[in-house]
């Protein structure tokens, strides 16, 4: 048989067992640092989840009260035909253009909510094309300009001539954006108040970016506003208006993921330098 050996281990110095020691307890230390931070990170990931149902449970209510207001409405005058003993032509038709109006409601609506379910769930929506910016504000000016609804409003263009720059976007989900812009003008506007449509060149030469500002002078655009206007859950007066013609307050929403998915930037502000009590400026990458 192999004789075995036996090999002792070395006594450690009190030096070298202070060090293990400390070297153990600075391991410890960063495990704890590690722990806590993943703690908070989880915190804050928690806080976030919770806010995030709060508001869709906020959008929920709006739509819910929203979508209720033409239902009733058509319900109600269907419930007055009914009670009449006998339904003229002339009964029918003091309540069609409720009944008409109500429904097309409806249908903004529902367009409105399939919409943004597109622009949350999809990144690649957005068929991008190169277009020159000038000639493409000014095709959508006078589109809008034709559409009756704006005759009586004061439509301005601001659109330099050297305005050369090539901009890389989706047409329609861009004429959408622009068009709730100046839908949202149009219900903060009276006859004979001023829409104007203006571009200008920004950035700098290694970022060039353009510029597409819509402002009016009508009803004043508050700082809280401006800060919120955007939310989905905001129903403050720029974003949602009683018996709003634009739905349930999903327009300017819809434009902020539109012009995000475009890698751009939307904003709103009061322009008081230019008389304008309302503004939202895009901003997009150009070349």
């Amino acid at each position: 048989m192999k004789n075995k050996k036996n090999f002792e281990q070395p006594e450690l110095s009190v030096e070298e067992l202070s060090h293990a020691l400390y070297e153990a307890n600075k391991k410890l230390a960063e495990t704890n640092k590690k722990l806590e931070e993943s703690n908070k990170a989880l915190d804050e990931a928690n806080q976030r989840l919770e806010h995030n149902i709060r508001l869709k449970m906020e959008i929920y209510q709006n739509i819910s009260h929203d979508l209720r207001s033409p239902i009733t409405a058509i319900h109600n005058s269907i419930e007055y035909l009914d009670s009449l003993p006998v339904i003229t032509e002339e009964d029918v038709r003091s309540v069609l253009p409720l009944m008409s109006s109500r429904t097309s409601a409806l249908e903004r609506m529902i367009s409105e909510i399939f919409l943004i379910t597109r622009l949350d769930t999809s990144d690649s929506l957005m068929q991008l094309q190169e277009i020159p910016c000038r000639d493409f504000l000014e095709d959508f000016f006078f589109m809008t300009e034709a559409d009756s609804r704006f005759h009586d409003r004061c439509l301005m263009l601001d659109v330099p001539d050297d305005l050369n720059l090539i901009i890389k976007i989706d047409p329609d989900y861009m004429k959408r954006a622009l068009d709730n812009l100046f839908n949202n003008a149009l219900r903060h506007t009276e006859k004979g108040d001023k829409i104007c449509l203006s571009a200008k060149e920004g950035g700098s030469k290694e970022n060039l970016t353009v510029e597409i500002i819509l402002s009016n002078n009508g009803l004043p655009l508050s700082d809280e506003d401006a800060s919120h206007v955007f939310d989905r859950s905001w129903t403050g007066s720029s974003s949602r208006t009683p018996d709003s013609k634009s739905g349930i307050g999903l327009g300017l929403s819809i434009v902020k993921s539109i012009i995000e998915q475009h890698h751009g930037t939307v904003t709103a502000f009061s322009d008081a330098e230019n008389e304008m009590s309302a503004a939202f400026k895009i901003t997009l990458p150009a070349g």
